[in-house]
């Protein structure tokens, strides 16, 4: 069940496919894009920033969706196996072949408990239910930032989707709450390496620079898929933060959306 929904979004079928639809009237559908970052604040925030980087996803029958856990709770790498996910737009089954394959070729573990009341991947849901019907999902919750960790959930992920396809989405905020300009020179370097494909220097930076970013594990991992994947280029669409919505520079969090393609 949604732990969010009526937070980050409107917890009404309607209400939320409302506001789902104007969030993509702004985007242009160019759907050539088989793995995306975007952001997953509350809709009033970074909805758009993550509405324009799903626009650009091809069709898959199962979407990967990778996100930080905040809770604490579960494993350090957590994948939702069995059942379906339910928001106010519906449910969607969740593909229970590709997370076993998942859990057997890296150190991540079946398990739900590390999904209960976490938000990042719940969020980007609602998007994919607006832009895509008769897909499944495969939910991970990321707590470990320990690279080779994340190299090898990467390889897992390839291993797993490389011949049948699937999209690949992680979830992750950039800086959180701290001066505009510290968001902005942070969250570009980190950007720039993401471009770049530097799976080592990103997780540096983000490990070793004071940075903020939540999504550390996911990222890193779907650049390590992306390169096994031959998705070698990056893009990013468009960064944002928090002071374009709420017009205070002195404690912002950074929204990001970029899309990978061959």
């Amino acid at each position: 069940m949604p732990a969010v929904a009526g937070q980050f979004y409107p917890g009404k079928s309607r209400a939320l496919e409302t506001e789902v639809e104007a969030l993509f009237s702004k985007v242009k559908r160019d759907r050539k894009a088989s793995a995306a970052i975007v952001p997953h604040a509350g809709y009033a925030f970074s909805g758009g920033i993550a509405a324009l980087g799903l626009s650009k996803l091809k069709k898959f029958n199962s979407f990967v969706i990778m996100g930080p856990n905040h809770t604490g709770l579960g494993e350090r790498i957590s994948v939702s196996s069995h059942g379906r996910w339910m928001t106010p737009l519906g449910s969607v089954p969740v593909d229970g072949k590709i997370a076993k394959e998942i859990a057997e070729k890296s150190s991540a573990e079946l398990d739900e408990l590390g999904h209960l009341s976490e938000h990042s991947v719940e969020v980007v849901l609602p998007l994919l239910q607006h832009l895509f019907d008769g897909f499944s999902i495969v939910p991970v919750s990321i707590m470990t930032s320990d690279f080779d960790e994340l190299i090898e959930l990467g390889n897992a992920l390839y291993s797993a989707v490389g011949k049948s396809g699937a999209g690949i989405v992680a979830s992750s905020d950039f800086s959180h709450f701290v001066p505009l300009e510290s968001a902005k020179e942070k969250d570009l370097k980190a950007i720039d390496a993401i471009k770049s494909l530097d799976i080592r220097g990103f997780h540096e930076l983000a490990t070793g620079i004071n940075a903020s970013i939540c999504g550390v594990g996911p990222i890193t991992a779907l650049m390590q898929y992306c390169r096994k994947a031959g998705l070698r280029r990056a893009k990013m669409l468009k960064y944002s933060t928090s002071a374009a919505v709420t017009g205070d520079e002195m404690s912002v969090v950074g929204y990001a959306s970029i899309i990978f393609t061959k």
